[in-house]
């Protein structure tokens, strides 16, 4: 009998050896192909503008070196928002398109929250922009303890190329703007005068801004190397995620969100997962646009 238990426990632990060994080979093939795909190091640009790597900018090819060796080696994230590219990055894509808008802007959700929906910092900020309540109330996005607009994409996200583009007019700048939308606008200002210079790559910051443009720039051209080579190594990533069809209804109030689904020929999950923005059981009278699967 012990003989018998120890022949299935050998063959438990022979499985998951076998389990291990297999999904670490395929970590290890795409984390050799993300390294060894490096861009041209003199053609490095975000929103058109090129990082200077000349002597005066030494540091700038270690800057950019660490963060994509960090970023490419961050498999899980990696594997993450190539998953959920799909689901967002066409609708910013479109929004920055009709906005005349650099298209690297589509990047900075990425660096923000690696297209995580249920990600909230430590001072509040939540979903894929990272919105401040604060700042959320400012472009008009309603935050209560009935709902939280930061967690409705569509509106989340024209908010955020609203503020974007306001930073971009306050700086005349796109590098600028990006790292005032993480530092904020007063402490990247501040930054400039009294440091006399008015170019990002020349400026000395706070360790989470002197990294945030590397960061979306690794980001960047490991997203490009991906598309470029998708037939490649799509088997080491397996499936993207994909949007439901749906439509809108547009309500002026919900008394009981489960009894609102049942007549809609929804359930109360799919219109929470739907409507993530939805936090109670109620929507108070407003005019508010309700997603429901088609």
């Amino acid at each position: 009998m012990k003989k018998k238990y120890f022949f299935y426990f050998f063959i438990f632990f022979l499985t998951l050896i076998i389990v291990f060994l297999f999904f670490q080979q395929r970590k290890n093939s795409l984390s050799q192909w993300l390294i060894f795909s490096y861009p041209d190091i003199n053609t490095i640009s975000f929103a058109n503008e090129k990082v200077p790597m000349d002597e005066k900018h030494f540091y700038n090819k270690e800057r950019f070196d660490k963060e994509y060796i960090i970023t490419s080696t961050t498999l899980y994230q990696f594997y993450l928002y190539i998953k959920r590219y799909p689901l967002y990055i066409p609708f910013i894509e479109e929004k920055l398109k009709e906005k005349n808008m650099p298209l690297d802007l589509k990047y900075i959700p990425i660096a923000e929250s690696a297209l995580r929906n249920d990600i909230v910092s430590s001072v509040w900020a939540a979903w894929i922009w990272q919105f401040m309540p604060e700042t959320a109330k400012r472009f008009w996005l309603i935050v209560n303890e009935n709902v939280d607009e930061r967690y409705n994409f569509e509106k989340s996200t024209l908010s955020a190329l609203d503020y974007l583009q306001i930073l971009y007019d306050k700086f005349w700048n796109w590098t600028l703007a990006t790292a005032a939308y993480n530092r904020g606008e007063n402490g990247l200002s501040k930054a400039m005068e009294k440091q006399g210079v008015k170019s990002y790559y020349d400026l000395y910051l706070n360790e989470e801004t002197s990294r945030y443009i590397f960061r979306i720039l690794a980001i960047k051209y490991l997203v490009e190397n991906y598309f470029k080579q998708e037939k490649i190594v799509s088997t080491l990533i397996g499936w993207n995620y994909e949007n439901p069809t749906t439509t809108t209804i547009k309500v002026k109030k919900i008394d009981d969100i489960g009894i609102w689904a049942t007549k809609n020929n929804q359930n109360y999950n799919t219109i929470k997962i739907l409507n993530p923005w939805i936090l109670g059981e109620t929507l108070p009278e407003w005019d508010w646009e309700v997603k429901i699967l088609k």
